[in-house]
């Protein structure tokens, strides 16, 4: 089955931005517009051709996420990139469209269709190569070499079954070797650093100019702190009593003797569990809460300081521009 590279899907968004941009005349201009609007919803968000022919502007973009809604309270929710998003927000928003809204993207699918193969010849690609259905197709492909789970990809897709998205796409020997590879690496990366996780809710929430400040309150009855962009707070939806992980890489955890009470932010105080000493750097593992732990990286010279010993008491502590906040696994 036909499908386009990330780096000729590249080629081809560039030759539609720049036959868009050299239309002759405001009526041109606005109808190739409307086209590219087409294009850019099946370029990132895998849509159907009939389905981003039917999509309502003023109802089913929601750009504060992202989120692109299909089909109506029945359908799907697509999530596309930030850039992407942005694109459509600047066509959908054009004076040009004003008498449009609503249904801009309402036209014969006959008509779109022989536009979008009459963009091949600008882009050196066969006609059967740049068609609708091709797009789609190659985008799902593309999400699933990023290593996006298959059920994800047919949820982004529309589809019934995996069955049918595995069906739809292929791979070569080497992107199969690769996202195998990719995987294993990543699911060795979440066992490494899985003492420095915590999963609660969203317990205060202030959003700032630039960034973020979110609090978790964990099962445990911690508290973390986290500075983000607005861009992430964005990209993962967050709200209060939201349930998300976060979690901090061991190099970031820094240590000190436990001399009485402390209450600075994202500071954990309790008992040192294993030292692992190495002639360079050291590992150091502290019990904070029942079963929660938290792993530090240091050099050797400064666990030397700190005169730890497996059993004493210390405190873990780390910035909140350090904490990583995700979604939790399904």
């Amino acid at each position: 089955m036909k499908q386009l590279t990330s780096q000729e899907l590249h080629v081809l968004t560039e030759a539609w931005q720049e036959w868009t941009r050299s239309a002759p005349n405001d009526s041109q201009l606005r109808s190739r517009e409307r086209l590219l609007l087409v294009f850019l919803l099946i370029r990132h968000g895998a849509l159907r051709l009939s389905e981003a022919l039917e999509i309502n502007d003023l109802r089913d973009f929601d750009y504060s996420t992202c989120t692109i809604k299909i089909g109506g309270g029945r359908g799907r929710e697509v999530q596309i990139p930030e850039k992407a998003m942005e694109a459509i927000r600047t066509l959908v928003n054009s004076p040009r469209m004003i008498r449009l809204r609503g249904t801009i993207t309402h036209m014969d699918q006959g008509y779109v269709r022989k536009r979008f193969y009459a963009i091949a010849g600008l882009c050196n690609l066969e006609p059967a190569a740049v068609g609708p259905q091709v797009i789609r197709q190659s985008r799902a492909s593309e999400l699933l070499q990023a290593n996006i789970p298959l059920n994800i990809v047919q949820k982004f897709l529309g589809q019934r079954s995996p069955v049918q998205t595995a069906n739809f796409i292929s791979f070569t020997d080497d992107d199969a070797r690769r996202i195998v590879h990719n995987h294993l690496r990543q699911e060795a990366l979440r066992r490494s650093s899985a003492r420095n996780a915590f999963t609660g809710t969203v317990s205060r929430l202030e959003v700032g100019q630039v960034s973020a400040l979110v609090e978790l309150s964990t099962l445990q009855g911690l508290r973390v702190h986290a500075l983000i962009t607005i861009e992430s707070v964005q990209r993962l939806g967050i709200h209060k009593d939201q349930l998300l992980n976060a979690t901090i890489k061991a190099p970031f955890i820094m240590l000190m003797a436990d001399e009485g009470d402390h209450r600075g932010t994202n500071h954990y105080c309790g008992t040192v569990l294993s030292i692992n000493r190495g002639s360079i750097e050291s590992s150091v593992v502290v019990e904070v809460a029942e079963g929660l732990t938290l792993c530090s990286i240091l050099c050797t010279e400064e666990l030397d300081e700190l005169q730890l010993e497996q059993g004493a008491r210390a405190c873990a502590f780390f910035s909140p521009f350090s904490v990583v906040l995700g979604l939790p696994e399904e």
